[in-house]
């Protein structure tokens, strides 16, 4: 599965260019980011073996530590699960946190749609705007670079022609 923000920023330049239908696309994505996230949540929940409490050593966590995370974490599963989404970096090992606190699925569920909704309403949004915006921004860099273009070239003649009167 590929999803993300920068996936949604181009696929809403692709919707301002026309190439892509955004009633299709945004229901995509946002389905695209729950499974993801559906997944990392199952993993958190039922994957709980040896081998992560190994690691849980080796980078400083105690039992206390995540026992701490895990009240947190059930006493407040929209607070976490919506700041593990929007803060890029986090996201995976909250929702993981959020599988092994057991925060109902439910409850999951409903705090990432709304939260995939808003995040991906304004990811698509930047592109849709952006998308329209660079065809102005491109006309605009197209006269600055013909004209560095030509400012260049006289600067370069310029200095042939001195160069050419100093060896006189």
């Amino acid at each position: 599965m590929v999803e993300g923000p920068i996936l949604a920023v181009i696929a809403g330049l692709l919707c301002s260019e026309g190439f892509l239908n955004p009633a299709i696309v945004y229901p995509i994505i946002v389905l695209g980011d729950i499974t993801g996230d559906s997944l990392v949540y199952a993993l958190g929940r039922w994957g709980n073996s040896a081998r992560p409490r190994r690691w849980y050593r080796l980078i400083g966590l105690t039992t206390g530590k995540i026992d701490r995370a895990r009240t947190y974490f059930a006493g407040n599963p929209v607070k976490t699960v919506s700041l593990s989404k929007v803060i890029l970096g986090v996201g995976v090992a909250g929702i993981f946190l959020a599988g092994n606190s057991r925060v109902p699925y439910r409850t999951f569920l409903a705090v990432c749609l709304g939260t995939s909704a808003i995040q991906y309403t304004v990811y698509l949004g930047i592109g849709l705007l952006f998308g329209r915006a660079y065809k102005e921004i491109d006309c605009y860099l197209n006269y600055f670079a013909a004209i560095l273009i030509v400012a260049a070239f006289g600067l370069f003649f310029v200095f042939i022609l001195k160069s050419l009167d100093k060896r006189r």
